[in-house]
């Protein structure tokens, strides 16, 4: 199951869950004070080893780029 990151629209409060993708987009309850979290727009990394890899470039070709 996927960890989806939400934030609390009362408190403030960040947190993770894991739920399935057809609860994703559901509010999810605030573990601190029971107000509705709503989903964040997460991003993603990769571990390896001791250290987060990043990627080497950007993902996605600024307009005029041509292909590499």
């Amino acid at each position: 199951m996927p960890i989806y990151e939400y934030r609390c629209s009362q408190c403030g409060h960040e947190f993770e869950l894991r739920r399935s993708f057809s609860q994703a987009e559901e509010p999810a309850p605030c573990p601190k004070c029971g107000g509705k979290g709503e989903k964040l727009l997460s991003v993603f990394a990769s571990k390896e080893g001791f250290y987060i890899r990043t990627p080497a470039r950007e993902a996605f070709r600024k307009p005029g780029q041509a292909k590499p």
